[in-house]
């Protein structure tokens, strides 16, 4: 078993904010789901505020064996305060997108727009520990 890392981005989303209300604030919710399992959640991107074509920054590093059917599901929200609308979905076969032009493929999302992966062998690169330390900080609360 090997593992992918998974980012995404998407183009033309709709509008679903509403009348007089702005822009939508997209975020994706991205599961897994293999050959007789059921779907598992992977996790959740950033919310990009004001956008209609988000470029979300978080990645997911997702389990893979080759040889076995194992799909990505996109799932995009707008975020509100009274509760997230839908505003596009889509499916991936992480196999078609390694062997796609720079693994990275593009479909049109149920909802419009279209929703962007791309899939990477991941290799885990080591551990960074960073360690911070202030010396005669001053407060600037107040300025």
């Amino acid at each position: 078993m090997s593992k992918v890392q998974v980012s995404l981005y998407a183009r033309n989303l709709p509008n679903v904010a509403g009348l007089f209300k702005g822009t939508s604030d997209p975020y994706a919710i991205v599961k897994k789901l293999t050959q007789g399992g059921s779907p598992v959640e992977i996790g959740r991107t950033e919310v990009v505020k004001n956008t209609l074509s988000p470029t979300w920054t978080k990645r997911f590093i997702v389990d893979y064996e080759l040889g076995h059917t194992t799909f990505l599901s996109f799932a995009v929200y707008d975020k509100t305060d009274k509760g997230d609308k839908p505003m596009g979905s889509a499916m991936f076969n992480i196999a078609n997108v390694l062997a796609a032009k720079g693994n990275t493929k593009g479909k049109h999302a149920k909802g419009g727009g279209t929703i962007f992966v791309k899939i990477q062998k991941y290799e885990e690169k080591g551990t960074l520990r960073l360690q911070l330390k202030g010396i005669e900080l001053k407060s600037t609360e107040g300025l």
